[in-house]
């Protein structure tokens, strides 16, 4: 009898250890997906997972040749890479973009792991027409040239053997996008 109580302990010990072990692994996990957005810079959800760039630069560029503007947000966090392109036509030069939606058949949107030409990888940009892209500009200050904005898109990568047959489909959504306060250089 004396036996009997003892294993029962051990077995209720090593029972509890499994189960705090389990709870804190979960924590860990929860702790990993619902990081908040940073004030200031590039966030967004890669496949669930939370995703904080290191470094953010933005541009806008005037082209007097086609009068067409080129925004541009590049996020990246270790060897991953965020990358937001958005067109407008038909504009006069000036350090502004308009506030609202941006999509167009002309924008892209990028998930890319550096080098971005691995071997037998492609990495293809998503276009801005593919359902499930969105990217909105939130706000603009011209006078401090700092942009806001959100987006979220899906993106795959192909990978191929040596003689060019597909061998693996990398799908990624990229969701809850955001940039904000991001500094941009604007060239006229």
């Amino acid at each position: 009898m004396k036996i009997l109580k003892q294993n029962s302990k051990n077995l209720l010990k090593a029972a509890l250890l499994f189960v705090v072990a389990l709870l804190q692994n979960c924590k860990k996990e929860a702790a990993k997906t619902l990081a908040a957005p940073p004030k200031q810079g590039m966030y967004a959800l890669i496949n669930d997972t939370a995703w904080t760039a290191v470094t953010v630069a933005a541009s806008l560029e005037y082209d007097g040749f086609s009068t067409g503007k080129i925004f541009t947000c590049r996020g990246t966090m270790g060897n991953q890479l965020i990358q937001l392109i958005a067109i407008q036509n038909n504009v006069v030069a000036g350090n502004d973009f308009p506030v609202g939606p941006a999509n167009s058949n002309l924008d892209s949107f990028g998930y890319y792991i550096l080098p971005v030409h691995r071997n037998l990888t492609e990495q293809n940009p998503t276009t801005g027409t593919t359902d499930g892209t969105s990217l909105v500009i939130t706000a603009i200050d011209t006078a401090n040239r700092l942009i806001s904005g959100t987006f979220t898109f899906p993106q795959q990568d192909t990978a191929y053997d040596a003689i060019g047959n597909v061998t693996a489909v990398q799908k990624n959504q990229i969701a809850n996008g955001v940039f904000k306060q991001v500094h941009y250089v604007y060239t006229p």
